[in-house]
């Protein structure tokens, strides 16, 4: 399945689920939206891929008391690179799910910790060689995170989620649609953000930055499948339904 389509399935999901809710639990459903500049590598390129893309993903994050279910989806995010290869320009596209379980360890939610789960689509096009490779990578997730308060409802935001086992396999086919061995890939990525919030009514802000470090590598021969290094600015918008 899509991942994306199964975010919007979970969405409705705890959209239904979040009411009628005890008085300390409530729904978050929010927007955020980045411009990122990024560098992805693919297998048998030697040409990065970069540049600077806008981004966004829809959230959706269920309390109940202590526990908190963190549901983020982005959609297609596509790139192309500068340099024009035998078969055009290299190009690169993702579209991913995460879904967390995090338990706030003090009374007052400042800190969290937890573990959840990561499914990313991957499509890759090389301009050397026109071949063409897909991959459905899945991954175990992570999870720290730290709400700040300050003065005046305003507070500091800081998340840092980390996969250590990415695992895929990338099929490959050449230019004439022809497939080509497939490569088993392992490898980790981190994803880390931190943000300046403030609070009016129902409705939170976010100001901020995020970054990503994605590697794999083919789990037979040791070769560079997949780099994406990036970050950038974002905003976010949060609406709290109580």
């Amino acid at each position: 399945m899509n991942p994306w389509r199964g975010f919007l399935a979970c969405a409705v999901l705890l959209a239904g689920a979040a009411g009628p809710a005890r008085a300390d639990d409530r729904t978050e459903v929010g927007l955020l939206t980045a411009l990122v500049a990024g560098t992805h590598v693919g297998s048998d390129n030697p040409n990065p891929v970069s540049g600077i893309v806008p981004g966004a993903a829809l959230e959706v994050t269920q309390h109940v008391d202590r526990l908190r279910l963190h549901l983020e989806g982005i959609p297609t995010v596509a790139a192309t690179g500068n340099n024009d290869g035998y078969y055009g320009h290299s190009s690169a596209s993702l579209d991913l799910l995460n879904s967390t379980l995090m338990v706030d360890l003090d009374p007052n939610a400042r800190y969290r910790v937890g573990a959840g789960f990561q499914v990313v689509n991957l499509t890759n096009k090389n301009g050397n060689n026109g071949d063409r490779n897909d991959v459905r990578i899945a991954s175990p997730i992570y999870a720290a995170g730290a709400d700040l308060p300050l003065p005046r409802a305003h507070f500091v935001e800081l998340n840092l989620m980390v996969d250590p086992n990415l695992r895929g396999v990338l099929d490959v086919f050449n230019y004439l649609g022809q497939a080509r061995p497939n490569k088993p890939e392992q490898g980790a990525e981190v994803d880390y953000g931190a943000a300046y919030g403030w609070r009016r009514g129902n409705v939170e802000y976010l100001v901020g930055g995020r970054g990503l470090s994605y590697h794999t590598r083919n789990t037979d021969n040791g070769e560079l499948v997949d780099r994406n290094v990036g970050g950038g600015a974002t905003f976010e918008v949060r609406f709290l339904l109580r």
